[in-house]
């Protein structure tokens, strides 16, 4: 793609960023709890979903995580991938996949956990652009093996998650579903990549937590998940361009 493009992208992306940290704050809730409608210090009422400062407008106490480092992560997440990839539903499919997955990664460190809600939302829409993109290019062998590659690390995952002491939950193994989709439609290189970097990338800070919270500790493995999807798809895509 060309660099005004990648520029574009780029600035989309961090638009997105800019207007992610608001609503991760107000999903970052337990499992089961709604949204927060109010301010946990100062009980404020919380009625919008979009809101670029990220301090209470009644006791001005930071309430969310700067808004400027989830437009850094959003403007680079999308300028990879539309540097590495022509213009497409494969690469809408990506950047909507870019764009959830940096909301879902600001609340899983914030409270670990990955809301079902959003999960779906992520899902659905990534499976619709692919199927379209099938359509649209006719590139259904890549499209099944997109739906296989789903599968294999869904269940690769679910087995790992099972296993004692494992550094995920089914939150994780949900996410990693939906990324072997697009993975799997660039190769099984991909997927096998994508499957085995997250690891790679999570491995400092599990010995962080490790160390500074005893053997029980317990690191969010969403963001090294994405992470690894993001690495993994843009050299695959760069490879193939």
């Amino acid at each position: 793609m060309s660099s005004t493009s990648v520029v574009l992208s780029g600035f989309a992306g961090g638009i997105v960023g800019l207007l992610t940290a608001w609503p991760a704050y107000r999903f970052s809730v337990a499992w089961g709890e709604p949204p927060l409608a109010a301010c946990a210090t100062c009980g404020s009422g919380i009625t919008t979903w979009v809101r670029l400062k990220h301090r209470c407008a009644g006791c001005d106490t930071a309430s969310a995580v700067h808004p400027v480092w989830t437009a850094i992560a959003g403007a680079t997440a999308f300028a990879l991938l539309a540097w590495a990839m022509p213009a497409s539903l494969l690469l809408l499919a990506c950047l909507y996949l870019a764009g959830l997955g940096l909301l879902m990664s600001v609340i899983d460190l914030k409270v670990q956990r990955l809301p079902d809600p959003l999960m779906l939302t992520t899902f659905v829409g990534t499976a619709v652009l692919l199927t379209l993109h099938a359509l649209s290019t006719g590139t259904w062998p890549e499209y099944a093996r997109g739906w296989l590659g789903g599968v294999a690390l869904l269940l690769a995952y679910l087995v790992f998650a099972l296993l004692p002491g494992a550094p995920m939950g089914l939150g994780d193994v949900k996410l990693a579903g939906v990324l072997g989709l697009v993975l799997g439609y660039f190769g099984w290189p991909a997927v096998v990549f994508g499957a085995i970097l997250p690891f790679l990338v999570n491995g400092p800070f599990a010995v962080i937590a490790l160390i500074r919270r005893g053997r029980k500790a317990r690191s969010p493995f969403g963001p090294a998940l994405l992470i690894g999807w993001l690495v993994a798809v843009v050299l695959a895509a760069y490879q193939a361009s």
